[in-house]
């Protein structure tokens, strides 16, 4: 199941008499110290989560969780011990054994570490990691050689993989060393050819937005003039490689451009919506001002701290998201008097946003942004109506 399958079950799942287990675990043990931690921290998250509800919660409700417990414990056993593939840096449990609901989506990049027990799934890290690590073409090329491959959130796909035989140097024939070298460069303008011709066409046909060039300097600058300038635009990272390099080192470095990349991107989109909340323009800054943008659906990208967390209400009959009430009734929503619910703002503020068809980004190490409570958004018309 891919990233979007998965993410519509996830998002259609409806809550029943039994608590639904988000865990993600970052799957990335470099040591025996760090698979001792892993499980440390999650016996821990498990001993809490099993006694807040022993004593309290129906006795199905706790056997449930207990095998949700004991399949999650299971399968990251086998996995530490090489039993099971162990290629993927991150994995995300989302089970409710009550119910026989049990989904693992595995991801090239790393979750951090979390257990959350709810009525419904908890989707922050996966949206938040999918924002990130965008599907996109990942193009290797030497002067004799091409790998490409399409670089997914839960997975590679090899697309193609072109090798050429160049000729070697001999003085047989007559071929004086000027005309051979001239032959040499023929080949390799025809193999950058060639490839630059599969690469377009796996654009159009897999709608791919972003693409990432990776060899030595030289070589990605002849072959990328064989590119059309609409596929040369989607470039937006090259990384200097050896084409001899094992997949899964090129994918890690791949990441680690990625990671720089989009946080670049998310800093400066962070600049820019306090610029223009300042000017009364497309942006807003602080929960309350970014509360209001998100009610009327009118956030194209939330830019929300990795630390940022409060609780707030929402409405179960405008269903708008508000701060904890201050004026009225405790327990009515400030707009329309309705009855409340508690919910956490981060995860409902991100589902609402994503909801109306824009994105979230999780940001890390933003004073900017931590000067306005942590949140901001770039809005998508002038001020956003009182």
């Amino acid at each position: 199941m891919d990233f979007n399958e998965i993410v519509e079950k996830l998002r259609k799942y409806t809550p029943g008499e039994h608590q639904f287990v988000s865990q993600y675990v970052n799957a990335h043990w470099e040591d025996e110290f760090h698979k001792k931690r892993a499980r440390l921290f999650f016996k821990n998250e498990w001993t809490a989560v099993m006694d807040r509800f022993r004593g309290h919660a129906h006795h199905d409700v706790i056997r449930s969780l207990q095998r949700d417990r004991d399949r999650i414990e299971e399968y990251l056993q086998d996995q530490m011990r090489g039993e099971i593939d162990s290629e993927y840096r991150g994995l995300a449990f989302f089970t409710c054994s009550g119910d026989g609901f049990f989904e693992i989506f595995k991801a090239n990049a790393e979750f951090s570490d979390q257990l959350v027990v709810d009525v419904r799934p908890h989707l922050k890290q996966l949206i938040t990691l999918a924002d990130e690590y965008e599907r996109l073409l990942l193009v290797m090329v030497d002067s004799s050689r091409a790998r490409v491959y399409e670089l997914r959130l839960a997975g590679v796909d090899e697309r193609i993989n072109i090798i050429d035989d160049v000729p070697s140097y001999h003085k047989a024939g007559g071929w004086s060393q000027p005309r051979f070298q001239r032959h040499v460069i023929d080949h390799y303008d025809r193999h950058h050819k060639e490839v630059a011709k599969n690469v377009e066409a796996l654009v159009d046909e897999f709608l791919i937005k972003n693409i990432v060039l990776a060899g030595q300097p030289e070589v990605i600058s002849q072959f990328s003039r064989f590119l059309p300038k609409r596929v040369l635009d989607k470039v937006f990272i090259t990384v200097h490689l050896d084409m001899l390099e094992p997949e899964s080192v090129v994918i890690r470095k791949v990441i680690e451009h990625l990671q720089r990349h989009e946080h670049f991107k998310e800093r400066l989109g962070v600049r820019e919506a306090v610029k223009q909340a300042a000017i009364g323009g497309k942006g807003s800054v602080g929960l309350a001002a970014t509360l209001r943008a998100v009610n009327e659906r009118a956030v194209q990208v939330l830019y929300m701290s990795r630390n940022f967390r409060r609780s707030g209400v929402r409405c179960n009959q405008c269903r708008l998201l508000s701060e904890r009430t201050v004026e009225g009734a405790p327990g009515q929503c400030p707009h329309c008097s309705g009855e409340v619910a508690e919910v956490d703002l981060a995860e409902e503020m991100a589902d609402d946003v994503i909801a109306a068809g824009g994105t979230v980004d999780r940001v890390a190490h933003s004073p900017l942004l931590d000067e306005y409570e942590g949140i901001a958004a770039a809005i998508r018309f002038e001020k956003v109506a009182m």
